[in-house]
């Protein structure tokens, strides 16, 4: 998949790259049911950025991440123009402040 933009790491700055995708287990094991909440429950799809200076992660759900578009309220940064989640303290492109935050 063809990732549209880099993504900067909120901690250091350092460009963060892809490490995996991976499927993460859902459900609980339970005392009396012992593993079927697991396999009832079902996997959720992820993507795993990792920053390699300060091993800070990223989880991002169904796939890559689409940096244009969020699962959540978006905000455009001051400084380079691009939109990105209104949560991230700092823009994931170049480093600015939010100045939501």
């Amino acid at each position: 998949m063809e990732q549209r933009g880099t993504m900067k790491c909120l901690r250091c700055g350092a460009e963060m790259r892809l490490l995996r995708r991976e499927y993460l287990q859902l459900g609980k094991t339970g005392w009396l049911t012992g593993d079927w909440g697991n396999l009832l429950a079902g996997a959720l799809d992820v993507t795993i950025m990792v920053c390699p200076d300060c091993g800070k992660l990223e989880f991002f759900a169904e796939g890559e991440p689409d940096m244009e578009k969020g699962g959540i309220a978006q905000t455009t940064c001051p400084r380079c123009g691009r939109a990105h989640d209104l949560d991230d303290p700092k823009c994931p492109f170049c480093g600015e402040k939010n100045p939501n935050w």
